[in-house]
């Protein structure tokens, strides 16, 4: 596989997911929802990697899109003013794109998959919820945090369906992209949906540790094409002006 097939795999995806959420109100105020081209990689990597893979593994991917796009457009209402029209219409989005997740679920009887995204989804609401309420004890409570609500998700896909091996791989690399996406030249890094924020240090501690850690996963992943293992680390690259 070279990278403009591999795209063109994930344009598809993101595409269907957009299909299936889509609602003409919303859109014409909110405008386009985007969908998280790395999230969508780590979620499709079997499929990309020659693993077999059904309309029923096609659908539930489609459901974790769905629950991603939620995520995504309730993160973005400001919890200190969430009073106009267009924050308010922005829960409402979230809500929908939550019910289309049931929905697609409910289409392939997967009681399994629905019982546990479910709790993956408690989980992760949960830990923004800590996150928003009290100060993070240490790095790598922030690291473990962060991981539960950025691959949680998709976690659950993979372990469910029999790709657990990509699991770790998964975790490592999504927390280390969005530990590389919130870096900046500030002495203070926001989480991005509270208030709450983190010292530079520590987010350059954070992706240290993951570096590390998605590095050695990747040499022992015999089981991974050598093209996807260049592809996790050119995503999963730090913004440090230098590669892993």
């Amino acid at each position: 596989m070279d990278r403009q097939l591999l795209n063109r795999k994930i344009q598809y995806y993101i595409r269907d997911v957009e299909q299936s959420i889509q609602e003409p109100i919303m859109t014409k105020t909110l405008g386009r929802m985007p969908l998280d081209d790395a999230k969508a990689f780590f979620l499709l990597l079997p499929l990309l990697n020659g693993e077999e893979w059904s309309e029923e593994l096609h659908v539930s991917a489609l459901a974790v899109g769905a629950v991603h796009a939620a995520f995504d457009i309730h993160d973005k209402v400001d919890i200190l003013d969430a009073s106009s029209k267009e924050q308010q219409l922005m829960v409402l989005s979230g809500d929908h794109f939550s019910g289309i997740h049931y929905k697609l679920l409910a289409s392939i009887s997967d009681f399994a998959f629905i019982t546990s995204m479910s709790e993956m989804i408690g989980r992760i609401n949960e830990t923004k919820t800590n996150l928003l309420m009290e100060e993070v004890e240490s790095v790598q409570a922030l690291i473990q945090s962060m991981t539960c609500i950025e691959s949680g998700c998709i976690s659950e896909f993979l372990n469910t369906y029999g790709f657990s091996r990509y699991t770790k791989i998964t975790q490592s690399a999504l927390a280390l992209i969005w530990f590389s996406r919130k870096f900046s030249k500030n002495a203070i890094v926001r989480y991005g949906w509270t208030g709450n924020s983190m010292s530079k240090t520590d987010v350059e501690k954070a992706i240290s540790i993951l570096t590390t850690i998605l590095q050695e996963e990747l040499v022992s992943a015999e089981f991974l094409s050598p093209f996807l293992k260049q592809e996790i680390l050119r995503l999963a690259t730090p913004l440090l002006g230098k590669p892993i």
